[in-house]
Formats: structure tokens, C-alpha cells, sequence
């Protein structure tokens, strides 16, 4: 019988590959389980408590602890941007469609108030992962301006703008217990100035019946 290695066959390195990524899907889950309850207090040692596993599995998946929290931030936002998206739904308007999972966005902390959470106390990972986040609302922008529906010469920067514009709202209604949903709903009106929407135009967007929304569980 020969010394060497027998080497794995597809579906041995499927499996393999199965069962390193449902190790990392938990291993965020935990994460963002602790993440809910110690905050900015959290260490790798609590989150590798938690997931069960050993601090030096944690590192296998993940070079360090922004990285770590990084990864989470974007599952966990995965998840939230299908569900804020299906708002639009309802409308045929493409600036209505456009504009409702903005104003879902800014009671993040009203529907995801633990990732909202996450959003203040990582602000400096959130910043390196910010084109990322933004991936969506950018390609909308550019599809508007290219239809011609918004008119305006830089549609990355005006992206940018907006979304710094709506961050910065979640972050308000985070930190600032006398903030209302109304000035949430402002700033995003502001914000659409940053598209080239007339004042008039935005307030008569922002007069739409907003639906209901309820604390959602994170899974």
C-alpha cells in the first residue's frame, strides 16, 4: 500500500467545505448573540464561550476580532436588506420603491434595535465595510439616474451622501432618547436633496402611509 495521502474526493471536499461554512453561520449567529448582550465589552474568549468552540477555531475563520464583527455586520444586514426591500413592493413609483427601505432603514432601531446597537458601538468597522452596505442603494441610483428619473451628475457621491445622511438618523435614534420617527423621516427628505428631488416632491414622497412595523427577531 502506498505512503501517500489518499487524496479526497469531490464530494469528501464538498462536505468538508458544508460543514467549515455551516461553522462559520453559527460561529456569527454566536456572535451576534453576544454582541447583543456586552456590546463594545465582548472579547473573542466570550463569543468562543458561547459558539462552544476554542478561541483558536474562532481565529481559523476570522484574523481578528474587527474582522470577526465586520462579517457579522454584513449577515446580519443580508438579512434585514430582503425583508426592507419587500416595503417597496407595494408601490409602482420607482422613486417610492426607492425611497421606502430608506424609511425602514432609519427605525432600525424601533425593527433590529440589537443591530442598531451594533451599528454605535462598531462604528469603526462599520466604516471599512461602508461600500459594501452600500452596494444596493448605489445601484439603484445609478438605475434612476439612468433612466432619468434623477438627474444628477455624480451618482456615487450622491450615494455616499445619502447613505451617510441615513447612518447617521439610525445612529440619532440610537443615542438621542427625545428622537421621534418623524425626525427620522426627515432626515431621509433632506437626504433626497442630495439626489437632485425637489423639496416638494420629497415631502409629497414622505406623505405616504408608512406601515406598522414591529421588533423583528434576529435568527
Amino acid at each position: 500500500m502506498s505512503g501517500k495521502a489518499k487524496k479526497a474526493t469531490s464530494p469528501e471536499l464538498g462536505r468538508k467545505g458544508a460543514y467549515v461554512l455551516r461553522n462559520r453561520a453559527a460561529l456569527l449567529r454566536s456572535t451576534r448573540e453576544v454582541l447583543a448582550t456586552k456590546g463594545q465589552s465582548a472579547t473573542i474568549e466570550d463569543i468562543a464561550e458561547h459558539a462552544e468552540v476554542a478561541v483558536s477555531t474562532v481565529y481559523k475563520h476570522f484574523k481578528d476580532k474587527d474582522a470577526l464583527i465586520s462579517a457579522t455586520i454584513l449577515a446580519a444586514f443580508a438579512e434585514w436588506e430582503p425583508w426592507a426591500m419587500s416595503f417597496a413592493e407595494e408601490f409602482s413609483d420607482p422613486l417610492e420603491q426607492f425611497v421606502m427601505p430608506m424609511r425602514v432603514f432609519v427605525r432600525l432601531n424601533q425593527t433590529h434595535p440589537h443591530n442598531a446597537q451594533t451599528l454605535v458601538n462598531y462604528f469603526d468597522v462599520i466604516a471599512q465595510i461602508v461600500p459594501q452596505l452600500q452596494a444596493t442603494m448605489l445601484g439603484h441610483v445609478k438605475s434612476l439616474t439612468k433612466a432619468k428619473i434623477l438627474t444628477i451628475s455624480n451618482p456615487e457621491i450622491a450615494a455616499k451622501n445619502l447613505h451617510a445622511i441615513l447612518t447617521f438618523a439610525v445612529i440619532n435614534q440610537v443615542k438621542n432618547p427625545k428622537a421621534t420617527e418623524n425626525d427620522a423621516d426627515e432626515a431621509v427628505r433632506i437626504g433626497l436633496s442630495m439626489l437632485g428631488i425637489s423639496d416638494a416632491k420629497a415631502k409629497k414622497i414622505m406623505q405616504i402611509p408608512f406601515p406598522k412595523l414591529k421588533a423583528q427577531r434576529s435568527s
